[in-house]
């Protein structure tokens, strides 16, 4: 019986997929087949997502933006915005006051949303936790760990990340 189920999941996941491929694409955002993309999310048209994206009902995302196998969850990102390969924004926090931090053992937490501002860059690997606010026009290096807000046309890199430098605000198009 067990069994059973999991191939009824299965292939209920599958078709899940199809529609939403469907969905989105008609909509002006192209998703590739191996994007998981909630139809409940507000993804606004020319976005393009490709690899194992997973985008999930949380997220609301601007015009234009791309990605490759990112993973967006609570999150509102701006119009634009250049996320590369494994970039994670706005994921599920844990409690560290509890004994286990396994969701099975607290209630679930309100969950605060990442806002990333317009014509962000966002290098591989990058993780944005939640609540956190990046503003219009910086940059986040590649692995960096964003733990503080960002502040217009600044760069920061590390872990935790800090400010490394900072774009020319006077740059033209």
């Amino acid at each position: 019986m067990k069994l059973i189920k999991a191939i009824l999941s299965d292939i209920l996941s599958f078709f899940e997929r199809i529609i939403s491929y469907c969905f989105w694409n008609f909509k002006g955002v192209r998703i590739t087949f191996s994007c998981q993309v909630s139809r409940k999310a507000i993804i606004e048209e020319g976005c393009v997502f490709s690899g194992h994206t997973i985008i999930t009902e949380n997220a609301k995302i601007g015009a234009f933006t791309y990605g490759y196998n990112v993973n967006i969850n609570n999150a509102i990102v701006g119009n634009y915005c250049s996320l590369a390969p494994d970039v994670k924004i706005g994921l599920d926090e844990h409690p560290l006051d509890k004994t286990s931090t396994h969701p099975h053992f607290y209630p679930k937490m309100e969950q605060k949303k990442a806002v990333i501002g317009n014509h962000v860059w966002l290098g591989a690997n990058a993780v944005v936790l939640s609540g956190i606010q990046i503003e219009n026009h910086s940059v986040i290096a590649a692995g960096a760990v964003v733990t503080k807000n960002v502040n217009e046309y600044e760069i920061v890199g590390g872990v935790p990340a800090k400010i490394i430098g900072n774009r020319d605000k006077n740059a033209t198009k």
